[in-house]
């Protein structure tokens, strides 16, 4: 049996997000992403690890095991991706936003749909631009896979004084924390 405080370190890593695409990272080695999702049904929906729709019929898939963990979250400064207003601020809007992206790096001149491609898609800018933002620890989103939902994602190199992450187990141990890195004084 993996003991629970070992489930909750690897589950909250993010030093490999920052070499592997995702929808607002280019995995261009730049900076670390954490998803999380308001709820355990969007967060096996993200992940892939239900069939059908999240509005009829769903079902586990089968043969796979996923344990479901608990963050509390205490952030100082982020955008609301959800709201119209940023999006009109952003110049964006809920359809690019959770929209293709994956696209963009298989598409190319062998396949039947050849454009557009290359890297970055249109939501790794924004998420580019987004880390960038001095001060700025992360951003809410609607989940792409249940529209209807939100996802967290957090800068965990960018975190500020006062803001954590935490797992806890059932009985309220803490099994894993994030929080920022101190820095060292320069002199």
């Amino acid at each position: 049996m993996i003991p629970a405080h070992a489930i909750a370190r690897s589950a909250l890593a993010f030093a490999h997000t920052s070499t592997r695409p995702s929808r607002f990272n280019q995995g261009n080695g730049s900076f670390s992403t954490l998803y999380l999702s308001e709820d355990h049904v969007v967060a096996l929906f993200e992940v892939e690890a239900m069939l059908g729709s999240p509005y009829a019929t769903w079902v586990p898939v089968p043969n796979q095991n996923w344990t479901i963990l608990s963050v509390s979250v205490v952030l100082q400064s982020i955008v609301d991706l959800t709201l119209i207003a940023t999006q009109t601020t952003l110049a964006t809007t809920a359809q690019e936003l959770t929209g293709d992206w994956r696209g963009y790096q298989l598409r190319s001149a062998s396949t039947s749909v050849n454009q557009p491609a290359g890297i970055p898609a249109t939501t790794q800018e924004l998420g580019e631009a987004l880390h960038a933002v001095r001060g700025l620890e992360g951003f809410v989103a609607i989940s792409a896979k249940i529209p209807t939902r939100k996802n967290l994602i957090v800068f965990p190199d960018k975190l500020l004084r006062g803001s954590r992450l935490e797992c806890r187990d059932d009985k309220g141990n803490l099994l894993y924390k994030i929080q920022p890195r101190r820095r060292k004084r320069s002199s």
